[in-house]
């Protein structure tokens, strides 16, 4: 079998008349022939079925896979369908990868996750886009009744296709947000779930909360915690809160503390702020996620701060004596 697949990925390769005289060679043999009927198969139903759920679920798992143990060899989906193909004994299921672990198995619909200083993008089933932030698990939960997503932790930017009879809705935390052919950032933190909406319009409405359910239009950011729902309009916020969605985190006159918190979220390297002074020194600019380096440089360049580089890999930042 992985010989039949191993031969299907050359012809992809190399489709010239003396590759193809080399396979029928190979291909003479009976049970080449058997093993290469399967991988065809495969091939076809993998074509066939190219935006089902399940399948993108594996696609994007074999990514998130190779990307969180640096593995340089492609893994083609197809491989993985043959794979499920000569195995299936149950129902399709998702597993999580994480470094120097066992698979696990986590649901039996369709999860997406990153780890952290990755970011993922998803086409979904119905042409949706869902773009994966650092460290963020998201469970898909599509019926025929609706589009529902589930943001089980992190930050996830959702570009919904329009013209859908199904309602689409992201669920985070407490708060179900319903869009109407949009693009919104949602972020899920441990005791708030914050809204930023860029483009078309949401409702976003708290389980079993009573009241209308909040409508935002274009730069609203909305923030749902135990002390109650904020909306704030700003041009150009929610734009600014998504742009990690392209690689970049944006300040704008923000505290020190902050900006090191968003850098931090980033990387396994970590930045400790050393004094309360250093801390509350207002920061503005853009910086590459997961780019430490120059995040710091910058810092020594243009702020009252120092930073301290210490043997053990740790960094401190310190208020300028």
């Amino acid at each position: 079998m992985i010989e039949a697949a191993e031969w299907a990925e050359r012809l992809d390769r190399d489709p010239s008349a003396v590759m193809r005289a080399r396979f029928e060679d190979w291909h003479a043999r009976p049970d080449h022939a058997a093993a290469w009927a399967v991988i065809a198969q495969a091939r076809a139903a993998t074509t066939a079925l190219a935006d089902h759920p399940d399948l993108l679920a594996l696609r994007h798992a074999a990514v998130a896979r190779a990307a969180l143990r640096r593995e340089p060899r492609r893994v083609a989906p197809w491989i993985l369908a043959a794979a499920a193909c000569a195995t299936v004994v149950a129902p399709l299921a998702l597993w999580r990868f994480a470094d120097d672990t066992p698979a696990v198995r986590v649901a039996e619909t369709p999860v997406y996750r990153t780890a952290t200083g990755q970011r993922l993008v998803v086409t979904l089933s119905d042409g949706s886009r869902l773009t994966l932030d650092t460290d963020t698990r998201v469970r898909m939960a599509y019926t025929d009744a609706e589009r529902r997503l589930v943001l089980e932790r992190g930050q996830a930017l959702f570009e919904v296709a329009k013209h859908q009879a199904r309602p689409f809705v992201v669920t985070a935390g407490a708060q179900a947000v319903t869009a109407h052919g949009t693009a919104f950032d949602v972020r899920l933190e441990t005791s708030a779930v914050r809204v930023a909406l860029l483009e078309g319009l949401v409702s976003v409405a708290g389980k079993g909360a009573p009241g209308k359910p909040v409508a935002m239009v274009p730069d609203d950011v909305l923030t749902a915690s135990a002390s109650g729902v904020s909306v704030r309009h700003m041009p150009g916020s929610a734009q600014r809160l998504a742009s990690w969605s392209e690689g970049r985190l944006v300040f704008e006159d923000e505290g020190l503390s902050q900006a090191v918190a968003e850098i931090n979220r980033y990387s396994v390297q970590q930045i400790a702020i050393a004094d309360a002074a250093a801390g509350r020194v207002r920061i503005s600019g853009a910086f590459r996620t997961g780019e430490v380096q120059s995040f710091l440089d910058a810092l020594e360049l243009g702020f009252p701060v120092s930073v301290d580089r210490h043997p053990n890999g740790s960094i401190t930042i310190a208020s300028k004596r």
